[in-house]
């Protein structure tokens, strides 16, 4: 099992004001991953206050061949599409369970 964290920063788009509305547009478009072949588990959480991110996307795969799957999945670059606006700033972190 390969385990697959990212660490985001908002972008400038995302105030304040928004930062809700924007949070949960991220989490629905996290739920459209959930049935792609390889993956066991993807959620999104907020970091808390003083963080060094804004928010973390952890996931677990059965392989290391379907993270690589996973990448290239027509739903997965959809997200990243969607995200693509309100990130920056990306850490990432694979490792084996």
């Amino acid at each position: 099992m390969v385990r697959h964290i990212l660490f985001w920063q908002f972008s400038d788009a995302v105030t304040p004001e928004n930062r809700a509305e924007i949070f949960r547009l991220l989490h629905k478009s996290v739920q459209t991953l959930e049935g792609i072949d390889g993956v066991l588990r993807c959620a999104i959480y907020e970091a808390q206050p003083g963080s060094d991110c804004d928010f973390v996307f952890d996931s677990e795969f059965v392989s290391e061949a379907a993270l690589r799957a996973f990448q290239e999945h027509p739903l997965h670059q959809a997200h990243k599409q969607r995200m693509a606006p309100f990130v920056k700033g990306r850490l990432c972190a694979d490792y084996l369970v």
